[in-house]
């Protein structure tokens, strides 16, 4: 009991030092920008005050909402990633912090850094959703399930694509080069949602909040509306990733300990 009880306080204590590191960088903003963002984006499209969008009001949503996350999001979280271990590649710092605390440490906690800022956007969105509801007139009864699911899938797919970028940012001196990677991410994200999902799209790590898709459209050319409906969550494809990054933490953090200070 003691020896968990010091665990977590070190934890504590360390995820607080990682904060008061980046306290004056102002990391907050990055998802609070995208999602306003979003936010101007979804409430000024005429498209969504059809009155023919109103039954399908919060799948417009749902499916609009991953869409730009697509685009904004990997970049984001890429320039997140960097400011976070910049630091200590600017400062050349981790042989002075690696004698106060190990470095298998110092990757988990800038990984769990990185899941409490996945986790202040997922909260942003959440309350995006009933925030656009109020504002765009909606008929449809608020699809509870496939909320949650949004919300689940986007902080997975969020917090899995911060691993990546801390992973490139620790390993390579050069923060242009993981930020080139985000960048290439959200140009792909642009073109992801229209690629074949068992040829493309499902290989792509950015284009995930896309596979975590439960509605999906067509569009009718004649009335030159969308119609949208419900498909099965891609349980197959969303294994697959949460494995294949499971193994890139380990390989990634093991590449990082192997790392000369």
């Amino acid at each position: 009991m003691k020896r968990e009880a010091a665990n977590t306080g070190f934890v504590s204590r360390a995820l607080r030092a990682e904060i008061r590191k980046t306290r004056r960088r102002f990391l907050w903003v990055l998802p609070l920008g995208v999602v306003l963002l979003e936010f101007l984006i979804l409430a000024t499209n005429k498209y969504a005050y059809k009155p023919e969008v109103a039954a399908d009001g919060y799948f417009y949503l749902l499916f609009g909402i991953p869409l730009y996350n697509t685009i904004f999001l990997p970049l984001a979280l890429a320039v997140m990633a960097s400011r976070i271990c910049d630091a200590e590649n600017r400062g050349n710092t981790w042989k002075l912090l690696c004698t106060m605390q190990e470095k298998k440490q110092l990757f988990d906690i800038k990984l769990l850094l990185g899941g409490l800022y996945a986790l202040f956007l997922t909260a942003l969105e959440a309350l995006l959703i009933p925030a656009l509801g109020q504002i765009i007139p909606i008929t449809q009864a608020f699809p509870v399930r496939h909320y949650l699911i949004f919300l689940g899938v986007l902080f997975v797919v969020s917090w899995a694509l911060f691993l990546m970028q801390q992973i490139l940012s620790l390993l390579i001196e050069s923060q242009l080069i993981p930020l080139f990677i985000g960048l290439l991410g959200s140009f792909v994200g642009v073109f992801s949602a229209f690629f074949p999902m068992d040829k493309v799209t499902g290989f792509l790590p950015w284009g995930y909040y896309i596979v975590g898709l439960t509605v999906s459209s067509w569009y009718d050319e004649e009335s030159r509306v969308s119609h949208f409906y419900e498909v099965p969550f891609r349980w197959p494809w969303f294994l697959a990733f949460l494995i294949v990054f499971l193994i890139l933490y380990f390989v990634g953090k093991r590449l990082f300990l192997k790392k000369e200070v």
